[in-house]
C-alpha cells in the first residue's frame, strides 16, 4: 500500500464509525488498552504515535477534574508505540479517555478553522 492509498483510507470514514465512541474507532486503527481489572486505572497503547499526540493528550487529560494521574512514555526509539497511563476518580478510564480524545479533536478543528481563515485573509 502506498502513502496515497493510506491517506485515502484514513479520510474515508464509514458512517457507522462516526457513531461509535472514539476508543472503538481507534482500536481498529492502532490503539489497545492493556488488560487490567481496575476500571479507574490503566495503560492505553497507541501504535504509530509519538510525542505530538502523547504530550497534547496528556495535557488535556491531566487538566480534567476526574483525573488523578496521567503520563505517557515512548518505551524505545525502535518500538513504534506510545504508552499513556491514566488513573481516574468517579469515571471509568475509558470514559475519561473518550472525553479527552473528543476534546483534543475539537481543539484541532478550531486550530484548522483559524488557519483556514488566516489563509483566506492573505
Amino acid at each position: 500500500m502506498n502513502s496515497s492509498e493510506s491517506e485515502d483510507q484514513d479520510i474515508n470514514i464509514e458512517e457507522e464509525e462516526l457513531s461509535k465512541p472514539i476508543l472503538q474507532v481507534q482500536s481498529a486503527k492502532g490503539m489497545e488498552i492493556q488488560e487490567n481489572s481496575d476500571p479507574f486505572n490503566g495503560t492505553f497503547v497507541f501504535f504509530d504515535e509519538d510525542h505530538t499526540l502523547g504530550n497534547s493528550l496528556r495535557y488535556i487529560l491531566a487538566n480534567q477534574p476526574n483525573v488523578e494521574f496521567c503520563g505517557y512514555s515512548l518505551p524505545h526509539p525502535s518500538e513504534n508505540k506510545m504508552n499513556l497511563r491514566l488513573q481516574t476518580m468517579n469515571e471509568t478510564k475509558e470514559k475519561v479517555m473518550n472525553d479527552g480524545l473528543k476534546c483534543l479533536s475539537q481543539i484541532c478543528d478550531i486550530i484548522e478553522d483559524k488557519f483556514k481563515q488566516a489563509l483566506e485573509k492573505k
